[in-house]
């Protein structure tokens, strides 16, 4: 199981072997114990290493505030699909302001399903992309109106280029 822990600035890609105990950071393998203690207090061994972990706050996005031997810590948590949604141009908190569809892999535009300065809503479709034979529909992630859109029908793009921009400020 992979997940991506994202602490202040610092982003780190941690792959989880649920099978073996161990997980994987950069590179290294760390064998752990995990015991469940109940209401959010675990107990968690790694070599020598003991700690007593409380989760005080897990939020629906990832978002969690837990204490390890008493230091108290903030992170987000994704896991693989919460990275690929992020990666396709939809994890963005759907916040005041401009938001860029992105193209999730390289392809080809299918159908472009809005025009500019049309609303749409959370979940409207907004664009068709082929890629490896398969036709992929891209969604808005939030209300808004369509400010501009930087392909079109038929055209060859790459990995993260900007498809549609949508300004959300202005539904």
């Amino acid at each position: 199981m992979k997940r991506q822990v994202i602490s202040g600035d610092t982003i780190y890609q941690i792959t989880y072997h649920l099978d073996q105990q161990s997980a994987e950071l950069e590179g290294h393998t760390y064998p752990y114990e995990w015991e469940d203690l109940g209401g959010g207090e675990y107990h968690m061994r790694t070599g020598t290493g003991n700690y007593h972990v409380l989760l005080l706050e897990q939020q629906p996005d990832g978002h969690l505030l837990f204490q390890v031997n008493g230091r108290i810590y903030r992170t987000r948590v994704r896991d693989e699909k919460q990275q690929l949604i992020n990666e396709m141009g939809f994890g963005r908190d759907p916040a005041p302001g401009s938001l860029q569809i992105t193209a999730p892999m390289p392809g080809k535009v299918l159908q472009i399903l809005v025009d500019e300065d049309s609303q749409v809503r959370a979940g409207d479709p907004l664009i068709i992309l082929e890629a490896m034979k398969m036709e992929n529909e891209l969604r808005a992630p939030a209300d808004g109106m369509v400010t501009s859109i930087s392909c079109q029908t038929g055209s060859s793009i790459e990995k993260h280029h900007t498809l549609i921009t949508i300004r959300t400020d202005h539904t």
